[in-house]
């Protein structure tokens, strides 16, 4: 029997930030980035939901410890990790690793880096080298029992999210290699997370609950707490419970590049199946300028798990519209484009959109890639336009540098619904500094300051 989780925790220990290329240290300054951004501008647009998790919990919540980035707030430590984690994956607009995760890497592991930074100390070169442990953990497990366990209907930002907060953590604390394997014992215990939830609010608790899961098996481990040392390649353990026809250790033990050179950023505020059938919902339009009133009818092509995954076929909320193909392609025919102020109630309802859905039809193609769609529109005149994207190969040639302005400009539209323009820019340029960086208080106590009326 391969010791995966040992081999594991060997790896993530000796992660060290002299020795991270300077492609995977970019990375995760932009992990940084669009978590901050996604998780704070999720005050504008869904401050009701926010509102009822924080004010639920409110009589519970222990001697203010460390930040909650949508309200400016400091709580306790472990609270602060669920409600940042929650509300980074509200919107279902941060990145994503499509190929071996098959779920949101930075979600689970982000609030655990700020929170533990904030609480414990560590200076920004720490911090990145908990962001690129904290991914690394994640996309090594998922490479080992995806697509079957995804495809079984768990949601992996959750059952891996756990695994990759407790690595973050590990890095923030110092764990030994020892104390690392018994956070991942502790870790794996608590997995939990299925697809049932998407499209309400427990799809992002999901993500709260893996930082604060994760958190808390490094803390505990760190104490003493022990736990399963086989927690991943043991008879029931992990790999074979929740991937029994799948699970390939050999993927965790392999040392090539740092998987977060892989992570992707999301240009629209949907599930990330509905990205290609945007994309080519746009460049038709851009090309052809097709009106409204000509169509008569649309055919999008999708791989068939985007349709169990982003098939709802008559959504009525924002939230339900971006779990829909069908409204994602009658948004981005309807509105140019699906940011995150195009997935409001009132949009997805309004004549236009729900109109136009009749006419769209969404068709299961297994000889398609994953992520990829195809797209027809037919005209009354019969005319017809056609394109086909493959987000996947499209986004994993894009570079950091190339990254950079999109989420620039997708941070300070976010930002700036809290934030003046001057203090937006400024917290983007620290986090895009990060290795300079003292302290993460620098960025989080700018984030309590003052925010912009609305």
């Amino acid at each position: 029997m391969i010791k995966s989780t040992e081999i594991l925790a060997e790896r993530i220990h000796e992660i060290k930030y002299q020795k991270i290329p300077r492609k995977s240290i970019a990375k995760a300054k932009l992990c940084l980035l669009d978590w901050v951004a996604v998780t704070v501008g999720a005050s504008a647009s869904r401050a009701a939901e926010l509102s009822i998790l924080t004010d639920a919990l409110a009589p519970y919540l222990g001697k203010p410890q460390a930040t909650v980035l949508f309200s400016g707030k400091r709580v306790d430590l472990l609270n602060a990790l669920l409600f940042n984690g929650h509300a980074s994956h509200i919107l279902d607009y941060d990145d994503v690793h499509p190929t071996g995760m098959l779920g949101h890497p930075s979600v689970p592991v982000l609030p655990v880096v700020v929170g533990l930074g904030e609480y414990f100390g560590g200076n920004g070169k720490k911090l990145i080298e908990a962001i690129v442990a904290g991914i690394e953990t994640e996309v090594r497990i998922g490479e080992a029992i995806n697509p079957a366990h995804y495809r079984a209907g768990w949601h992996s930002t959750a059952t891996l999210g756990g695994f990759a907060g407790a690595a973050a953590a590990a890095k923030i604390l110092g764990l030994d290699v020892n104390k690392i394997i018994n956070a991942f014992g502790i870790a794996g215990t608590q997995a939990f997370g299925v697809q049932q939830s998407f499209g309400t609010m427990c799809k992002p608790l999901h993500a709260g609950k893996g930082a604060q899961n994760g958190a808390l098996a490094a803390i505990l481990a760190n104490g003493g707490f022990t736990a399963p040392r086989e927690i991943l390649e043991g008879p029931f353990g992990f790999g074979k419970v929740y991937a029994p026809q799948k699970f390939d250790e050999t993927q965790i033990t392999l040392r090539d590049k740092f998987k977060i050179d892989e992570v992707l950023y999301k240009r629209y505020a949907s599930c990330y199946y509905t990205h290609s059938t945007i994309s080519c919902v746009i460049e038709l339009c851009q090309k052809y300028h097709p009106a409204l009133a000509d169509i008569e009818s649309i055919e999008v092509k999708v791989f068939p798990m985007a349709i169990q995954i982003a098939g709802k076929l008559a959504p009525k909320t924002g939230l339900e519209g971006k779990f829909s193909v069908r409204c994602c392609a009658a948004m981005a025919f309807i509105e140019n484009n699906a940011m995150e102020s195009q997935f409001t109630d009132a949009k997805v309802n309004s004549p236009d959109i729900q109109g136009l859905m009749t006419k769209i039809s969404v068709v299961p193609d297994d000889k398609l890639n994953e992520f990829a769609a195809s797209v027809t529109i037919n005209l009354k005149n019969k005319k017809k336009f056609q394109t086909s994207v493959d987000m996947i190969a499209r986004e994993f040639v894009v570079t950091p540098e190339e990254w950079q302005p999109v989420l620039v400009t997708k941070a300070m539209d976010l930002l700036e619904t809290r934030y003046s323009p001057q203090k937006s820019a400024k917290l983007i340029d620290m986090m895009l500094n990060l290795e300079t960086l003292d302290s993460i208080n620098d960025i989080t106590k700018m984030i309590r300051g003052r925010a912009r009326a609305r």
